[in-house]
């Protein structure tokens, strides 16, 4: 796992008072970075390089001067007048080099001229710190150097991305972030996905852990990667179905949602699953139709999935919500809860619109009973509401995501919740200590009905083979997203497909 920052500028400061690096080294191996990241391009090129005013700028008129008849050419924009000390002084070593310096309203004469040599464009305009939108001017720059058919590489964090990672307005585009030495929160917002392409970090003088480690961080929030991914596989051999635990699913209005989530329940390692339709209209292999992966074509219910009117009498861990509708199915479940405390629970999708829910969590937060959470962000908008943190819009959920998590998990503590999007966050508060992870890697091949119903199923899974509730949340998070990376073409995924690649 890796540690992510709001704000990293303290953490510099921090690095060059406790390792006695100058801010002039930590700059040039930034620019060393830079200038691997751009190791592949094709020399023949030209580079364009925009240069704010600031040390982000200082970092790309170091670049220039470090390149400098490596390519065809080299041209630094000055999208704004050199401020640093350190910005003034790159400046002008890079000048006495003979990099060419570009006013900022003669970039488009220029691009118009030189279009089709320019091979690589680096973002050195703004750092960390910024914050709005661009100004006009800068904005155009950006949008043109955006349409141009080369390879884009953003110094830090991509322009135009605030802190939190939203934008304002337009944001460069690239194919590589350079992170420059510890990754910031805001290049793994929802929004961010679209602008930052492949994150690298660079160091600038110490090895990460020390640059990380180099002052208490107060945020909590990690970054998980693969190595942090734990899968159930059976290590013991003299073991039966029981051993790996009997999940229960709950049937409702849109049967179809629990079969899904039923099957990658089985499929994620559960011994058993049963399904239960208080209606009774289900039964295993009804009606049953298999394409040919052997998967239910039409939604019905597989014979490996056991059916029933009630609740089985042994039950591992439970997981309601997908397609079950509210009224007396709702209220069912929630009274088999209420009943059995110590059970662990997934609730999902209708859940976070029943107005009694405040009283289901406060009651499990009060007896420490396992449960997970998993809405996406329209539905955590009105699970906010429901437990009394006010009106948010979907727009507002996604831009104060981090913040509003937090609440919640003060507020109701042993509670996991797995918040949904382009990075999902899964988050819980347990022992006083809240923790944010940041899962990255999930597509847009997820955005189909049903991939949330694999969630679920999933993270009930390994809840009833004993996992934890945030290690459940975490694990069947990155099951999920990895999965949805082996379905080609991207847009060809459905539920089932996702369960297989697993």
């Amino acid at each position: 796992m890796r540690k992510l920052f709001f704000d990293t500028r303290r953490l510099d400061a921090a690095v060059r008072e406790k390792y006695g690096l100058s801010e002039e080294l930590m700059m040039e191996n930034a620019a060393a970075r830079l200038e691997e990241s751009l190791s592949k391009i094709d020399r023949r090129g030209k580079l364009l390089v925009l240069c704010g005013g600031g040390n982000n700028g200082a970092d790309g008129y170091a670049l220039a001067r470090r390149v400098y008849m490596k390519f065809a050419e080299v041209v630094c924009v000055e999208c704004a007048p050199a401020k640093s000390e350190l910005c003034v002084l790159q400046k002008k070593r890079a000048a006495s080099c003979g990099v060419k310096i570009l006013r900022l309203d003669s970039l488009h004469q220029f691009i118009e001229k030189n279009s089709s040599e320019i091979y690589a464009v680096v973002d050195a305009v703004f750092g960390a710190g910024f914050h709005g939108s661009l100004p006009e001017e800068i904005a155009e720059a950006v949008s043109e150097v955006n349409g141009l058919n080369a390879f884009r590489v953003a110094c830090d964090v991509p322009s135009g991305l605030d802190s939190l990672g939203n934008a304002g307005g337009v944001v460069f585009s690239a194919r590589t972030t350079v992170a420059m030495g510890a990754l910031k929160v805001s290049l793994f917002s929802d929004c961010a996905k679209d602008f930052t392409g492949e994150i690298t970090d660079a160091d600038l003088g110490v090895s990460r852990g020390l640059f990380e480690n180099s002052m208490e961080q107060a945020e909590n929030i990690l970054l998980l990667e693969k190595e942090d991914f734990v899968p159930p596989l059976r290590e013991k051999q003299n073991v039966h179905k029981g051993s790996f635990g009997h999940v229960c699913l709950v049937a409702g209005e849109k049967p179809g949602a629990s079969v899904i989530a039923s099957s990658a329940s089985l499929r994620f390692g559960a011994g058993l699953v049963t399904l239960v339709d208080f209606s009774g209209r289900l039964s295993s292999g009804a009606k049953l139709s298999l394409n040919e992966d052997g998967f239910p074509s039409s939604g019905f219910v597989p014979y490996e999935i056991m059916c029933g009117s009630e609740f089985p009498a042994v039950v591992s861990a439970l997981g309601f919500g997908m397609g079950l509708g509210s009224g007396e199915r709702m209220k069912k479940c929630f009274d088999w809860i209420s009943e059995n405390p110590s059970v662990p629970v997934v609730m999902d999708a209708d859940v976070f619109h029943e107005p009694s829910l405040r009283a289901v969590l406060e009651e499990r937060c009060s007896k420490k009973s396992p449960t997970v959470l998993t809405p996406h962000p329209k539905e955590f908008a009105s699970l906010l509401e429901i437990c009394g943190f006010g009106k948010y819009s979907v727009k507002s959920v996604v831009e104060k995501r981090i913040s509003l998590l937090k609440k919640f998990c003060e507020e109701f503590p042993n509670v996991s919740v797995i918040l949904k999007g382009a990075s999902v966050l899964i988050a819980g508060n347990y022992g006083g200590r809240i923790e944010i992870f940041c899962n990255p890697w999930g597509c847009s091949a997820l955005s189909k009905a049903g991939s949330g119903d694999v969630l679920a199923g999933l993270a009930v899974s390994l809840l009833a083979q004993g996992y934890s509730p945030l290690e459940a949340a975490k694990n069947a998070s990155l099951a999920h997203a990895f999965a949805s990376r082996k379905i080609s073409p991207d847009y060809s995924l459905t539920p089932f497909s996702l369960i297989k690649a697993l």
